[in-house]
């Protein structure tokens, strides 16, 4: 089913160079948009946005809190997201 929602070329690329491997399984889509419940915004899901957590948890750029759901990002965390995706520490909060 298209959702109008992909990964483009420079997409695909960034992970790749991010070292993040992207491997679809099933029925899962490699890409879509989930509307988060609590900030009522759309997120990355599909195997791209497991991938993307995943590799946060592991690379220590966010921990979990409290529930399962819930991450807090590290300093570490908000240095590597501004490098790799020019997020800035005042949006992470």
């Amino acid at each position: 089913q298209d959702t109008g929602f992909a990964l483009t070329d420079a997409g695909l690329g960034w992970f790749d160079a991010a070292g993040i491997p992207l491997r679809p399984t099933g029925r899962r889509p490699l890409a879509r948009a989930c509307l988060d419940w609590t900030e009522r915004r759309p997120h990355l899901a599909g195997v791209a946005g497991a991938a993307l957590c995943r590799h946060a948890l592991d690379a220590g750029w966010c921990v979990r809190i409290g529930s399962e759901r819930a991450v807090k990002v590290t300093s570490a965390g908000e240095r590597a997201l501004s490098r790799l995706l020019g997020i800035g520490a005042a949006a992470l909060r």
